[in-house]
């Protein structure tokens, strides 16, 4: 999706945005006449975000482009084929997901005229019947192998730890003069959304002793990042250092890193 669809805050002023009925046609259905007739697919898609900045400013920019959400919808469905209505409202769900800031996707697809005696067959799915997946960076150059490991039983207790990275020593980065870091990375599950996620991983950090100065490439007890949210690359600082790319494709191979949000 496009960048400006990235821009994210959390000062709490939720709106709901809904995307109703929207009539597309595509192959769906795992009889060998679906396969070769397009057949008509409604779709509907519901989220929520935050609308402070967007409204403060009366621009898109600070938003999400709920057109943009919607043509990469259309191409999803229109270029591709598909056996199960199940399958198809998964991918579209997957789509929408792709926007850390968004919360509580709801996603209904109507297959109409499906079976005899009935207007349609509808697949919902929705945010609260499924996990959102992370990749965690901790990093450390003060009593590093205490506290990364501190702060890998922290999370634990706020998501599932599904895969690690092993940790690794590396030299800090433009602000040189400082002890070398203890660094790795976890895939979790979480029901937690975007912006709550961080929120959780701050307190751990405080919890451990962080202290934030002015001097955001200095010492620390621990330094928690989401990199990687539902998939997508979130972090600048992936293209800044090649373990955080390293450790992405050993947690979920395939993620190519863009320039984050």
């Amino acid at each position: 999706m496009e960048e400006n669809i990235y821009k994210m805050n959390s000062t709490g002023k939720f709106s709901k945005v809904c995307i109703k009925n929207l009539r597309l046609r595509t192959y769906i259905g795992f009889n060998d006449w679906e396969k070769e007739k397009l057949q008509d697919v409604v779709i509907s898609i519901s989220y929520k975000y935050d609308i402070s900045k967007v409204v403060q400013f009366d621009d898109i920019d600070y938003g999400v482009n709920y057109k943009i959400i919607t043509k990469e919808v259309i191409h999803l469905v229109e270029n591709n084929k598909f056996n199960l209505v199940e399958t198809l409202a998964e991918l579209i769900w997957e789509c929408v997901k792709k926007v850390p800031s968004i919360v509580d996707v709801n996603v209904t697809v109507e297959k109409p005229n499906s079976l005899r005696f009935c207007d349609n067959v509808l697949v919902s799915v929705s945010d609260k019947d499924r996990y959102n997946s992370a990749i965690i960076s901790l990093g450390s150059n003060i009593d590093p192998e205490q506290n990364v490991q501190t702060a890998r039983l922290e999370i634990s207790q706020i998501a599932s730890i599904l895969k690690e990275t092993k940790t690794i020593y590396t030299k800090p980065v433009d602000f040189v003069e400082q002890d070398d870091f203890l660094n790795g990375a976890l895939l979790v599950q979480t029901k937690l959304y975007f912006d709550e996620l961080v929120e959780h991983l701050k307190c751990i950090e405080d919890k451990l002793g962080r202290v934030r100065t002015e001097n955001k490439n200095g010492p620390r007890t621990i330094d928690l990042d989401v990199i990687v949210f539902n998939k997508v690359p979130v972090d600048k600082e992936i293209h800044k250092l090649d373990f955080l790319a390293s450790f992405i494709q050993e947690l979920q191979p395939g993620i190519i890193p863009n320039e984050g949000p």
